[in-house]
Formats: structure tokens, C-alpha cells, sequence
């Protein structure tokens, strides 16, 4: 007679009730995961009985949040077996659906446009040989865009094998090898080869994807180079590793050394003589060496003394300005490359556009993107750039940019890439050239946070979905808890209601 205690009324409250503490419970774990990814934190630790008395940081972080709130901490208190959500395989399932969401958004960002691979080798804290794998592309609203994508084991380093990983990745997310506009590495002999290296494989696949030699990377090789057929140059090194140790080692002489830069450049400016470069300093570690060899206990007045005689040596200084000066990096390219990047440079709009030259527009599409402008194209860009010359000058949200990538959003933002489109893929072309490898750098210092010396057993999906969370938290915080519960229940074999 009482409806409300009908049976089918009582199963379908309890059942609601069910659903909703078990969302509530995976909930507050996802978020807890979530939250310790983002700050590279190790989610796992050695001991997480209930006994222990410091059950690592994702079990305790669990517990605060309980209690800071009443109904989370009534539905882990009363958690079913079969629903505990804390066990190393639910978390690396909750760190892939995130990891395969990024993938996810970097490849619909990427569309059909054009892009370019950054790849450089690494070695983690247990000495796996791996390949950081970054993407380079511009977005639909004309943003060049650089992401990390992926973190790939190898099992050696011959430009065949690592080829091969490659491609695998972009077959894989659907990325088509023909749609690839330039190679960036660290310049590693494997990889730079000029018949059988890596940037010669994907040559051979597509004539297109051009390779440029790691700026950053050059200096390294330079200074290796010098420093191994020059013992001048090698002494210089030695003697210059002395210098920074005995102006750095205290903080008294760090002090001195600021002070007295300080008043350097106070001069300088004063007198419009300050110049970017490292000799700058010269004057400001002299001052700070002579007095040190004034003070402190014997050892370190003669460490002083001898970093003092060092630098006003005229050796030092004469191999000081002899490497600023031999430091040119011409050598490093080919003249292909340097032609490609030479007539990249018309397009260049410092100057209200001045370097901008019509016919070295059509000469760069002629020669270098061939590919990608169809015979009828090709005829009509020189009429459009033309045009382009003319009114790009004068249009007001168009003037005082300072680079190509901030000429590409303006072109997007003001409509100007639909009535110059040719001129507009010409330059999304050129944006996806491999400047450098910056972002590589920025995920090998990721990976001494996410893998050290503690954590140097993690697997390598897991390491590579980790690096990508960490990196890429600007995407995987959009993400929804409800959406990364869905993904969760359809992956699994689940033995709980969420729905």
C-alpha cells in the first residue's frame, strides 16, 4: 500500500544511490591523479599498507581530501572490494585515457596542414636510449604551435631503426608522411647523414622535408670540435671551468661579482658602450679574483691566484675573442638550406615589409614548394603577391608586428589570408621550418623530474604518458572528470555501476 517502500521504487533509489558514490569515489581519485601529473609527482610508493605510516603522496593526498569534505570521505570509508580504484593499473588507465586525449587534440589542432617533426636523442635516469618526438605546425588561427607528442624507446640509434619508430607514430595517429615539411634534430652524425642518415630516409619519401641543422646544437659541436684539434682552445676551457668555480663557489664572491657588474654596465650605459656579450663580464670577475686572492685561507687564495693569472693571461684573452669570432655556423648548412632560408627571408616585415620581393616570392614556391602550389597557382601568386605589397603596408592592425608567426595571426585575424590565400600558405610553409629545438630541451629537463633517481623503474608508456601530461597541462586541464569517467567505464570490464 505504501508506494514509495515499493520494491521496484526502493531497487532503483539504491541503485542511484550506488552510481552516484561510486562516481563520487572515482571522482575524487581521478582528480587526485590529475592533480599529481600536473606536478610531476610520483602517484606510486613503497610501502601503502594500511599500517604504514606514510603511505606516499597519492594514498595521503586522497586522505586530505577526505577531510575536507564529509561525502567523499563516507564513500572511501565504505568502498567495495571490488571498487577500491587505488591499484597501479587503474592509475596508468587513467593517465593513458588522458595522454591518448592530448594525442587526441594535437592531431585534430593539426588537421591536414603541413608540419614538421623535432626529434633529439635522450637517455633517462636508467639509461634507456630514448627520442623526445616534438610536432611543429601552424593552427587554424594562424598560431605555430609545438608540441610534445611523444617519448619513444629505441633499441639503437641507426637512422633505419629510428625511421622506422617514427613513421610508426605518425601512421599510428593518421599523420601522413607527405604532409611533412621539415626535419629537426640534434645534429648527431646518424641522424644528419648526407646518403644514408635519417633526414636522407625521409628525403627519400618526401623531396620536401627539408632539414635544418639544430642551431643550439652547433655551438656544441663547434666548441667540441675547437676544443679536441686546438690545445689553446682547450686550455682555454680548463682554465675558464677554474674561473667560474672560484667566482661561484661562495656566496660572498657571488655578491661581489653582482655588485660589481652592477656598476659595469652603470658605466657602460652612461657612455652608450654596452655591447651583448659575454665579455661584459670580464672586467666585473678580474675585480672579484684580485680581491679574493687578498682574503680566505690559504687554498682559496691560491685557487684565486691562479684563476686571476689565468684570465689576464694573454692567451686567455686572445683566444676569448677568437672564439666570439670563429663562432659562425654557415658550415653547418648546406647550400640548399641556405638559399631556402635566404629566400625565406622576403617575407620578413621588419621595416613596414621592405625585404618583401615579389619575384623572390615566386622563386621560392618554384623551387622549394612545388608540391604544394598546383601550375595555375604558380602563375597566379605573383599577381596576388603584387597586390599584397601594395595593401598590406597600409593596413593599420598589420604594422608594427615583429615576427612572421605574429603576421600569420594578423593575416587570420583580419581576413587577409582569404583574399591572399596563396600568400598565406606560402608562409604557414615557411613557419613549419625546425628553427631549433627549444621544446626538446624543455622535455628533457621534464624527464629528470618525472624519472629520477627514485622512480627509475617506470615503464616506458607510462613515462611517455606522464612527460606528456606534465608538458602539455594546458590541454589535459580542459578535460572534464565526467568525460575521463566515461572513457574509464567503456575501457573496462567494470563490476560497479557508474552509469
Amino acid at each position: 500500500m505504501a508506494q514509495s517502500k515499493h520494491i521496484d521504487k526502493v531497487l532503483d533509489r539504491h541503485s542511484d544511490e550506488t552510481i552516484a558514490n561510486n562516481c563520487l569515489r572515482l571522482k575524487t581519485f581521478i582528480n587526485a591523479i590529475r592533480w599529481l601529473a600536473f606536478q610531476a609527482c610520483a602517484i606510486r610508493g613503497d610501502d601503502e599498507s594500511p599500517g604504514s605510516l606514510n603511505r606516499k603522496t597519492f594514498i595521503e593526498l586522497i586522505k586530505l581530501l577526505a577531510s575536507c569534505n564529509q561525502n567523499v570521505n563516507n564513500v572511501l570509508e565504505n568502498a567495495p572490494e571490488n571498487a577500491q580504484y587505488i591499484s597501479p593499473g587503474v592509475q596508468k588507465d587513467i593517465l593513458h585515457i588522458f595522454a591518448r586525449k592530448v594525442r587526441a587534440i594535437i592531431r585534430e589542432e593539426i588537421g591536414d596542414s603541413k608540419f614538421c617533426i623535432i626529434i633529439d636523442e635522450a637517455r633517462d635516469e636508467s639509461k634507456r636510449e630514448q627520442m623526445s618526438m616534438v610536432l611543429r605546425f601552424v593552427d587554424k588561427h594562424g598560431c605555430v604551435q609545438e608540441r610534445f607528442f611523444d617519448l619513444i624507446n629505441v633499441s639503437d640509434t641507426y637512422s633505419l631503426t629510428l625511421k622506422t619508430e617514427i613513421s610508426s607514430v605518425l601512421f599510428r595517429h593518421n599523420l601522413d608522411v607527405q604532409n611533412l615539411r621539415g626535419q629537426g634534430y640534434d645534429g648527431a652524425s646518424n641522424m644528419h647523414g648526407e646518403w644514408n642518415g635519417l633526414q636522407a630516409l625521409f628525403l627519400k619519401d618526401c623531396p620536401f622535408t627539408y632539414y635544418i641543422h639544430c642551431l643550439a646544437h652547433q655551438l656544441q659541436l663547434a666548441l667540441v670540435f675547437a676544443a679536441k684539434e686546438v690545445c689553446y682552445v682547450h686550455q682555454f676551457f680548463s682554465k675558464l671551468t677554474l674561473i667560474v668555480k672560484v667566482v661561484t663557489v661562495s656566496p660572498k664572491r657571488h655578491d661581489h661579482l653582482r655588485i660589481a657588474q652592477a656598476n659595469n654596465v652603470a658605466n657602460l650605459i652612461a657612455n652608450d658602450k654596452i655591447y651583448d656579450s659575454l665579455l661584459c663580464m670580464f672586467d666585473a670577475t678580474c675585480e672579484v679574483l684580485e680581491k679574493s686572492t687578498e682574503e680566505g685561507n690559504f687554498s682559496t687564495h691560491g685557487d684565486a691566484s691562479a684563476a686571476y693569472d689565468a684570465i689576464t693571461s694573454f692567451e686567455f684573452v686572445f683566444v676569448l675573442y677568437l672564439m666570439r669570432n670563429i663562432l659562425e655556423f654557415n658550415g653547418r648548412f648546406n647550400d640548399n638550406i641556405v638559399e631556402l632560408l635566404t629566400l625565406s627571408s622576403t617575407l620578413d616585415l621588419k621595416d613596414n615589409y621592405k625585404f618583401f620581393n615579389v619575384n623572390k616570392v615566386c622563386e621560392l614556391v618554384e623551387r622549394f614548394y612545388p608540391g604544394d602550389f598546383s601550375d595555375q597557382e604558380k602563375f597566379h601568386i605573383r599577381m596576388q603577391a603584387q597586390h599584397y605589397e601594395l595593401d598590406i603596408t597600409n593596413h593599420v592592425e598589420l604594422t608594427n608586428l615583429c615576427t612572421i608567426s605574429e603576421l600569420c595571426q594578423g593575416l587570420t585575424k583580419t581576413e587577409k589570408s582569404l583574399t591572399y590565400p596563396l600568400i598565406d600558405r606560402l608562409i604557414r610553409l615557411v613557419l613549419t621550418l625546425p628553427v631549433s629545438i627549444a621544446i626538446t630541451e624543455r622535455s628533457f629537463s621534464a624527464m629528470n623530474i618525472v624519472k629520477n633517481r627514485l622512480r627509475n623503474k617506470m615503464e616506458d608508456e607510462l613515462l611517455a604518458n606522464c612527460l606528456l601530461i606534465y608538458i602539455e597541462k594546458k590541454i589535459a586541464e580542459r578535460f572534464d572528470t565526467d568525460f575521463i569517467i566515461d572513457k574509464f567505464y567503456d575501457t573496462k570490464n567494470q563490476r560497479v555501476p557508474l552509469r
